[in-house]
């Protein structure tokens, strides 16, 4: 009797933890129907927040701009700042004015040219005629030689003949 009793609690352990079990798989694909649920609404909320981002670039941008502007000064203070910069480009210079950057004043010396074109040019152009040259005299000489008689190796190996039936 002892022995049976014995044998019914280690029975309902095995069947306890089989049930156990199957509740952590039905645990673990629900952990898993969940993480994925949530993962598609963050997805949704992403979308939507990244329309609402497309929408709203123009408008931040145009504040973004109206923004840059008044701390430049609004348009006079634009206008004035580009009026400063190209005054230094303009050529209407007093002829006892002189502004020097570190040169001597005179003008670079005209770059020497060949046939009408820039030395660099006429030396590659040189080189890529004098390698077309060469590649065509060889063609031409490899041409003119004659061609090499192929002939056959004799083999010291004596024939064997099949025998024929009479």
């Amino acid at each position: 009797m002892i022995k049976a009793d014995h044998a019914v609690r280690i029975m309902q352990r095995y069947e306890d933890d089989y049930d156990n079990f199957l509740d952590k798989l039905k645990a673990k694909r629900n952990a898993k129907k969940q993480t994925a649920a949530k993962a598609k609404t963050d997805a949704d909320k992403a979308d939507t927040n990244v329309k609402q981002a497309e929408a709203y670039k123009a408008t931040h941008l145009k504040d973004k701009a109206k923004a840059l502007l008044d701390k430049a000064g609004g348009i006079e203070g634009v206008a004035s700042t580009a009026q400063n910069v190209i005054k230094y480009f303009k050529t209407d210079t007093p002829s006892d004015y002189q502004m020097s950057f570190g040169g001597t004043g005179d003008p670079p010396p005209p770059e020497k040219k060949i046939l009408g074109m820039p030395p660099v040019a006429v030396y590659v152009g040189g080189a890529v005629l004098l390698l077309a040259g060469l590649y065509g005299l060889s063609r031409l000489m490899k041409n003119k030689q004659p061609a090499a008689v192929q002939t056959t190796i004799p083999v010291n190996n004596p024939v064997i003949q099949p025998l024929q039936a009479a």
